[in-house]
């Protein structure tokens, strides 16, 4: 295990709150294509990009700080494929049925997985 300094350790528990943060603006969008109370879905979707664009700086970061452990930086990469989803909606969030299907059927999964896997190589840093 890689010693971490204590701002390193603070850094790790915000980027797994922000994991957890996403995963519930997620549950939000998807809610939001048949509860139409619920009217902030693209204001929620997009929070998620500028979150993504967060998410892939720190993997960065997390990359050297972790660098010796293969399995995580492993993971951290596999963020990539998350990020291809999010691609397939450039151009067309004006377009509703594309949307609903992208985010609930290739997006939300692409990224829970992710964050689950992600999250057990983690485990033992997070849980200090």
């Amino acid at each position: 295990m890689v010693p971490l300094t204590n701002a390193q350790f603070e850094m790790l528990q915000k980027y797994a709150a922000l994991l957890d943060t996403i995963e519930e603006g997620f549950d939000y969008i998807e809610e939001s294509f048949t509860n139409y109370e619920r009217t902030q879905g693209d204001e929620v979707l997009a929070d998620i990009f500028d979150a993504f664009v967060r998410i892939s700086e720190t993997n960065v970061h997390l990359s050297h700080i972790l660098a010796e452990e293969e399995e995580i930086v492993r993971q951290l990469e596999l963020f990539a494929g998350v990020l291809e989803e999010a691609y397939k909606l450039e151009g067309k969030l004006d377009d509703q049925n594309f949307k609903q299907q992208v985010v609930q059927n290739h997006l939300s999964p692409a990224f829970q997985a992710w964050k689950l896997s992600l999250q057990q190589s983690l485990k033992k840093y997070i849980e200090q």
